[in-house]
């Protein structure tokens, strides 16, 4: 697939959806480049440069699989994920190994698992997404007031409705409810409030790769139920959202910004049915996947996880549309 620099993409949503596919096909180059590598002494998941950056590939190239129906991305995936492995991966994280890891790639790992349930049948991580999810819970529920603005504020690692979200959809996959319940309870009386420390402008910050006020309207909307966020929403964005992409990122990390604020503006498309934030989702991924050299090249800074937050983006329009 070719890709065009230029600043300038006037591209329509038939035009987009059409090539999406194509944009699947191209992110797997690079996300199966990394997973293959030896780069840490992890047992299982040692490519990618971390282990985090190794989780959401793994599933990265697992959604690829499925919504391209070409079957060597999994079988690709499927030859990390040998059994003695994963025990000797539950042995690491109870032995506090993996303590890094918290929220983020915690929490990304029950996204890995869920979907590999949910899409593949398979439960072969379900020991460990169970000794991550009770952690996560753990961690969640022991943050005090400050602690909870502090890290609903963070806009990398730290984030906590990152952490919320996924595992409330973990609780939900699980019929955990009453884990949910409390869940729900922690975003409606900790993150709703939070509206002037986290408002719309918050994400015109671009050093990191989390828009963390986008983050947090994706834990609203998708937990509480529609009667208790449509008046909140309405009034959160009386000024409404535009963001503009990230053309040429300052910094690393910065990469990773246009795909993940994608998730948001889609989350917001799907609630509101406002075409302006389908448009903006598509002119952030355009503008990322149109810049290879920020998600396919330089292994180290950018290679290594940038192209896994698109197929997110993508999987989420062309799951939900």
């Amino acid at each position: 697939m070719t890709f065009c620099h230029t600043d300038h993409l006037p591209t329509s949503w038939e035009s987009f959806c059409a090539s999406r596919l194509d944009y699947l096909s191209a992110l797997a180059v690079p996300i199966a480049q990394g997973i293959t590598r030896q780069d840490t002494t992890h047992p299982a998941f040692r490519g990618c440069i971390d282990w985090h950056s190794c989780i959401h590939g793994l599933y990265a190239l697992g959604t690829i699989s499925r919504l391209t129906e070409e079957p060597r991305w999994s079988d690709l995936a499927e030859s990390l994920l040998i059994p003695e492995k994963l025990n000797q991966e539950l042995s690491c994280i109870r032995n506090g190994e993996l303590d890094r890891e918290l929220p983020y790639g915690y929490a990304w790992f029950l996204k890995l698992a869920q979907d590999r349930e949910r899409f593949f049948q398979k439960d072969d991580l379900r020991a460990i997404a169970a000794e991550l999810a009770g952690r996560l819970e753990a961690w969640i529920f022991s943050l005090t007031k400050s602690e909870i603005l502090t890290y609903a504020q963070h806009r990398a690692y730290g984030n906590v409705s990152w952490a919320v979200l996924n595992v409330w959809e973990w609780a939900q996959w699980n019929n955990e409810m009453e884990l949910a319940e409390a869940l729900s309870a922690f975003t409606r009386e900790q993150l709703l409030p939070l509206d002037q420390a986290l408002s719309p402008s918050f994400d015109h910050l671009t050093d990191e790769f989390f828009p963390a006020a986008l983050q947090r309207m994706r834990a609203i909307l998708t937990i509480l139920p529609r009667n208790e966020t449509a008046t909140w929403i309405s009034a959160y964005l009386a000024q409404d959202l535009q963001l503009e992409p990230v053309h040429r990122p300052a910094f690393p990390h910065s990469a990773g910004l246009n795909f993940s604020r994608c998730w948001g503006l889609w989350d917001l498309f799907r609630y509101t049915r406002n075409p302006r934030y389908r448009d903006q989702y598509v002119r952030h991924f355009v503008t990322q996947i149109n810049h290879p050299e920020y998600w396919r090249d330089d292994y180290k800074h950018y290679g290594h996880w940038v192209a896994q937050f698109g197929v997110y983006a993508l999987a989420l329009s062309l799951d939900n549309t």
